[in-house]
């Protein structure tokens, strides 16, 4: 008799391959920010003062929103500023995106302060 374990992990391989070459064209880019932004979310995971899995999962759920919410809109202004396809910047930014797990709260400061200055100068540089 076949190890359950074996088997299923041979039957989830499957059914991965099945629905990838399925869903590929549609589901691609997205797969590969989902993968990058968990990929990036282990940093602040590990570092993290988890109580419980739950507390562990519900930051791996957020970074990855985020990363799957930003990452096209900043692999959008990658290809306009500095010429790199969207298609090669999606995994490195969804990676930074979901590394930077907490430390949301000093970018939009830091926005903040920058919109105030600009707003105070009247838009002149």
């Amino acid at each position: 008799m076949a190890e359950p374990v074996a088997s299923a992990a041979a039957g989830g391989a499957s059914l991965a391959v099945l629905f990838v070459s399925i869903l590929g064209p549609t589901a691609g880019p997205h797969v590969l920010i989902v993968a990058a932004a968990i990929t990036g979310a282990m940093w602040p995971l590990s570092a993290a003062d988890t109580r419980s899995w739950a507390d562990g999962l519900w930051l791996l759920l957020r970074c990855t929103l985020t990363a799957l919410v930003l990452t096209s809109i900043a692999a959008g202004v990658l290809e306009q500023q500095w010429g790199i396809p969207i298609s090669e910047g999606l995994a490195p930014v969804a990676l930074v995106i979901g590394a930077m797990g907490n430390g949301w709260r000093s970018v939009a400061v830091a926005f903040g302060q920058f919109a105030a200055a600009f707003v105070g100068r009247g838009g002149r540089q």
